[in-house]
């Protein structure tokens, strides 16, 4: 049940029978002003209700169900609703344990995709962001009443994933030394193998080199030397063993080789890159599970590659009337079909962005990742007969996800092209931080969640309480809302003082309110006071509830969860949901601390307020879920 939106269309109706008009006209109008002036209002330009009939509008109004003053000013046709009975309706709606859901997707199958994170280093911040949509986008579909399936892509062709698989086959051991997490100790010898490699490089440029070129290349020698010294100093016996190995010869070119054989499909290729990636994807698979974003199906990059499928996508792009070559090697040149602007618009295609030509091999006769991608579109929609697909990617992979979805269209896979939905977000900044998987310098998840933890239990204990289950939670949830509360289209700065804050804007903060409520519960059932709530409604006096603005305002504020909820899953952003709630728990709060619940002596009120109780602490929990954050009953 939505208690705005049955008001909003009995408003409508009323005024469209008495005027003669339809009531989709009337309902087009509506707005909310600021509460000097109502409750709700009609904007008579916007509705498109005929000019002549805009004195009548406010005559049509009085009189309509839910409306208890009327008056027009100017343009405006403001309206106070009748409290009582509105608030009858929110008391019917909050009954619903479920309340705000709305089943506005019943039958769609979605796919969303995310992290999907080269497994060569443990995730760090910025995955983390992605993570966090993620699981929320997958929570706010699934309770929009959609089918939806997570997937994780695990990148393992390549030549990051070859660099690592190398290293880890010269140390010749695959679990990771006592106290190092498996992710954690693969990023190491990814970090160390690639510094080799660059020094090798360096080295020989140095060799050519002329003198301005020189003075440049001795400092980013210097630069990585000390990155060498710094990792050293953590894995020695790694150092030693891959110092050993570029001494023999080229690690660059045996990456390569390593590469190609395992594009290929070679057996020898195969046990040496799994084995490594597997190690890794364990330490990132505890770190998700810990995070509470699940994964339902772990696809393989590579097994597309030796599977038919990108030969098959590959022949056909060669085949197609848009394939050219670029720079000496195979590639589709979107220009012609970007001539047509409905084309642009279908796809979604960002105005101003220009569009080169989409390379489909590399002179060593290797795929690229677009086209392994566009393979791995089709099986993702073939496999759940996925209606949509959601692929949460970084802001900075727009001109590949646009070739993707051009691609797909030029292929003749319309449906796919025109339902696959880059999500894309800008990044996390940490202040005073510059990280670079490749040096080994990068801040991971797993730190920002110990860190968390350790912060949340300092809070607690400083309260009396020493839980470190609890405070393992509150963080976890701390971060989360953090990475969830800005929109995605906004970077992040992410300061720990706010983040952790248990008085304001955060998750602590809301997690604080909802055991509040949950503690009058406590109180009241100690008290021997009804907290069922067909005894509280039927025992309640919802007209003395409303007689108060402040307890108004947050009868209102429970009244919009379903429309946030609506909002929000239209435009896939849990941010519109965290900014509600925190809105919603500062009022309560407010209310609260000046307006006695228990110790109110009219009875018919008190359960009344009692009500109001149960509504804020039901929206919280409910949004909270949608965020991927579970209430707490006691701080």
């Amino acid at each position: 049940m939505r208690p705005f939106r049955e008001v909003l269309v009995s408003i409508a109706r009323c005024v469209g029978e008495r005027l003669g008009i339809d009531a989709d006209v009337v309902a087009r109008g509506f707005d909310v002003p600021r509460e000097e002036f109502g409750d709700l209002s009609i904007v008579l330009p916007r509705a498109s209700i005929p000019r002549e009939l805009w004195d009548s509008v406010e005559g049509a109004v009085r009189g309509c169900a839910f409306v208890a003053e009327c008056r027009r000013v100017g343009i405006y046709v403001n309206m106070r609703l009748d409290r009582a009975r509105f608030a009858e309706l929110v008391a019917r709606a909050c009954e619903s344990p479920s309340y705000g859901y709305l089943e506005l997707l019943g039958g769609t199958r979605i796919v969303v995709e995310y992290v999907s994170a080269n497994p060569i280093h443990p995730l760090h911040v910025g995955a983390a962001r992605n993570a966090a949509l993620g699981q929320s986008l997958a929570r706010l579909l699934r309770a929009a009443g959609a089918e939806v399936q997570t997937r994780y892509y695990i990148n393992d062709v390549g030549r990051q994933v070859a660099i690592m698989a190398l290293g880890m086959s010269i140390l010749g051991e695959y679990e990771p030394p006592p106290g190092f997490k498996e992710d954690h100790w693969v990023g190491i010898v990814y970090a160390m193998t690639n510094l080799f490699i660059e020094v090798e490089g360096i080295r020989r440029e140095l060799a050519l080199a002329d003198d301005a070129r020189r003075s440049e290349l001795l400092k980013e020698l210097d630069s990585r030397l000390a990155d060498l010294a710094r990792l050293k100093d953590v894995a020695p016996d790694l150092f030693e063993k891959l110092s050993d190995e570029a001494r023999k010869g080229s690690l660059s070119e045996r990456v390569s080789q390593l590469m190609r054989a395992y594009e290929a499909g070679e057996e020898w290729a195969k046990s040496v890159v799994r084995r490594a990636v597997e190690l890794c994807l364990r330490g990132i698979r505890a770190t998700l599970e810990r995070f509470g974003a699940p994964i339902d199906v772990w696809d393989w990059e590579s097994d597309l590659v030796w599977s038919s499928e990108v030969r098959k996508v590959l022949e056909m792009l060669r085949r197609s009337p848009y394939a050219t070559m670029h720079k000496g090697v195979p590639a589709i040149d979107f220009s012609p079909i970007l001539k047509d602007r409905s084309v642009r618009e279908r796809l979604r295609i960002p105005p101003g962005l220009e569009i080169p030509p989409l390379v489909l091999m590399r002179s060593d006769a290797t795929t690229l990742y677009t086209v392994r991608d566009i393979a791995y579109t089709l099986k993702k929609f073939r496999e759940f007969r996925a209606d949509k697909v959601i692929n949460v990617i970084g802001s900075e992979q727009v001109l590949p996800q646009a070739q993707l979805r051009l691609a797909l269209y030029i292929l003749g896979y319309r449906r796919e092209a025109e339902n696959l939905i880059h999500y894309s977000y800008e990044m996390v900044q940490l202040s005073g931080t510059k990280m670079s998987s490749r040096r080994g310098r990068i801040v991971t998840l797993d730190e920002i969640l110990d860190e968390a933890s350790k912060r949340a239990l300092r809070e607690l204990e400083a309260r009396g309480s020493a839980d470190p289950g609890k405070a393992e939670r509150i963080g976890v949830a701390a971060v989360k809302f953090a990475l969830l509360s800005v929109t995605p289209s906004r970077p992040i700065r992410f300061e720990w003082e706010n983040v952790l804050s248990f008085e304001r804007n955060s998750a602590p903060y809301l997690l604080y309110t909802y055991a509040r409520a949950r503690g009058i519960e406590r109180k009241a059932e100690e008290r021997g006071i009804p907290t069922g709530y067909s005894e509280l409604l039927a025992r309640a006096d919802l007209s003395k509830l409303t007689e108060s603005d402040r307890r108004w305002r947050l009868v209102k504020l429970v009244a919009q969860f379903p429309e946030v909820f609506a909002s929000a899953v239209e435009s896939l952003d849990p941010s519109q949901v965290a900014t509600y709630i925190l809105r919603l728990a500062d009022e309560f709060n407010s209310w609260y601390d000046e307006d006695p619940v228990l110790r109110e002596p009219d009875e018919g009120l008190r359960y009344a307020k009692m009500l109001l109780v149960k509504w804020v602490e039901r929206v919280i929990s409910n949004a909270l879920k949608l965020l991927g954050i579970e209430p707490l009953d006691r701080m």
